[in-house]
């Protein structure tokens, strides 16, 4: 395949290579397509592999260009061969389906989606081929764009300015993460100020301005971008070095806190300051359904002030880990909890809660959350002492999907205790109990308490301490039940039994399992 170089040493194709590649693309759609037992026609294949190469070669420019410099074109020429071998795939399983796409207008995609785990430079000229189906398009049907991962200088994110206008009637899922990465912080700012500027003219319901270095010099940047949307559902402000300053200028900025449901922060630097800050923006969106504060430093104060503002919001979704909030915020979070009846997903893991704050968290449950499917408590050194309790909460949550409990230290007791609710729990798919200090009596109860759950995607009892016979046993059973779900038992220490446990009481404890287990039922 003949390769030349463009303008600044640009990989490109000859005329004559992309017109060969066309005619193989053709008999390539021709061929699989009669495999599938479809036939058609050589003009209608033709239509397709010219739409599928541009796609192609447009996917290989950008991708000739990474943010560390020029990829070699041998690379590139793959990375297109490899496009346009894909899009041959999905064509075809397009026409299988009856959907060849024979309905919709040049340029009606719905989506245009740039990130595909390659990090690209991305340059004007490279931006008009990207675009160029918006551009060229009489009417744009395109709802949603994902630029992630791809780096965007100012004269790109000019002609991606324009790509939005063209798309103002109908782009509603906007994603602008990560597209400043390796570029000069001055150029970095223009560039994405150049870009949200652009958001004025636009309707969206959803902003994602994730994993870039913003700070409070860069949300500044994307002032427009988060004062003129009036029809806001969510928005991500995902790893962007959110600091106590710019914290303050998400909640002064932010203006369109009435048709707010979701607000993600996660891996920032905001600390309970900026939690106050964040606290306030939450008091003011009376929608607010889907909140995520994750890896903020956010320690008790904060982790105080934010529990109030959730009193009186029906959430569905609520994650706070990794913060250290302690057993204070759990009880501050108690009032918001006990009102929840739409809440879905609860992670609390990290969070410090020790026994006292799983208390109160299951406590407060325990009338709440109907259709809670997910809970994580990961890390929380909870003991057999609190598990009683947490076991009587999750009793009567039908709809759990995932227990998460891993790094803990629950026991055999604790375990057990587990295990009795576990077989009524139809759509569970995930049970991590992973370094848990669990040895030989938790770890076979835990197991045959699973065997009937059809939906079981994993279970990790690894880290723990039980013998390697009942390993072997364990692994078995689960291969007979569940040979998709892959037990490891890698950092099992069978040298940590607990010898001193008196074999009669546990035993006792086990069989005491039948009465729990239908005191359970009844709640």
């Amino acid at each position: 395949m003949s390769v030349r170089e463009g303008e600044e040493g640009e990989w490109e194709l000859s005329d004559v290579a992309r017109a060969s590649a066309r005619e193989g693309l053709t008999g390539a759609i021709r061929s699989l397509a009669e495999l599938k037992g479809v036939k058609i026609e050589e003009e209608s294949a033709l239509t397709k592999a010219k739409t599928l190469e541009e796609k192609a070669y447009t996917a290989a420019k950008v991708d000739s260009r990474t943010t560390t410099g020029r990829r070699p074109d041998a690379e590139t020429t793959q990375i297109y061969a490899r496009k346009a071998g894909n899009l041959v795939i999905q064509v075809v399983e397009a026409i299988q389906r009856g959907d060849d796409g024979s309905s919709k207008a040049a340029g009606a995609e719905d989506s245009l989606d740039l990130c595909d785990g390659n990090r690209e430079f991305v340059t004007a000229e490279t931006a008009k081929a990207i675009f160029a189906s918006i551009l060229g398009a009489e009417k744009s049907a395109v709802r949603k764009i994902r630029l992630s991962t791809k780096s965007f200088g100012v004269d790109a994110a000019e002609v991606a300015a324009q790509a939005f206008a063209a798309c103002r009637d109908t782009l509603v899922d906007l994603d602008l993460s990560d597209v400043i990465a390796g570029r000069p912080e001055d150029e970095a700012m223009k560039s994405l100020k150049c870009l949200c500027d652009a958001v004025e003219c636009l309707k969206l319901e959803n902003l994602d301005l994730s994993d870039n270095a913003l700070g409070e010099k860069g949300i500044r940047a994307c002032a427009t971008a988060l004062t003129s949307q009036s029809t806001l559902k969510g928005i991500a402000f995902r790893n962007i070095g959110c600091s106590v300053a710019a914290c303050k200028a998400i909640h002064d900025l932010l203006a369109c806190r009435d048709t707010l449901r979701r607000i993600h922060l996660y891996n920032n630097m905001s600390d309970d300051e900026g939690a106050f800050s964040i606290a306030a923006l939450i008091q003011e969106t009376p929608c607010l359904e889907d909140f995520m504060m994750v890896s903020s430093r956010v320690k008790q104060e904060g982790g105080q002030r934010l529990a109030k503002a959730f009193i009186g919001k029906n959430l569905v979704s609520l994650d706070l880990h990794d913060n250290i909030l302690g057993p204070e915020t759990a009880g501050a979070l108690v009032e918001a909890l006990r009102s929840q009846q739409h809440l879905k997903h609860l992670n609390l893991s990290e969070t410090c809660l020790e026994d006292e704050g799983v208390e109160m968290i299951a406590g407060s449950l325990m009338a709440s959350a109907p259709k809670l499917e997910t809970i994580g408590l990961a890390a929380n050194d909870i003991t057999p002492d609190v598990c009683p309790n947490l076991v009587r909460c999750l009793a009567n949550k039908p709809c759990l999907r995932e227990i998460d409990l891993k790094e803990n230290e629950l026991g055999d007791r604790g375990a057990l205790l587990l295990s009795c609710i576990l077989p009524s729990k139809p759509n569970l798919e995930i049970v991590d109990l992973y370094q848990n200090e669990i040895g030989r009596a938790g770890a076979t109860g835990i197991t045959k308490s699973v065997l009937a759950c059809k939906n079981l995607k994993k279970l990790d009892l690894n880290a723990n301490y039980i013998p390697n016979d009942c390993v072997d046993e364990i692994v078995a059973a689960m291969k007979q039940a569940h040979p998709e779900v892959v037990c490891e038992f890698d950092e099992n220490d069978e040298d940590m039994v607990d010898d001193d446990t008196d074999p009669q009481e546990l035993q006792a404890y086990s069989e005491s399992f039948d009465h729990l287990a239908r005191s359970f039922e009844k709640l």
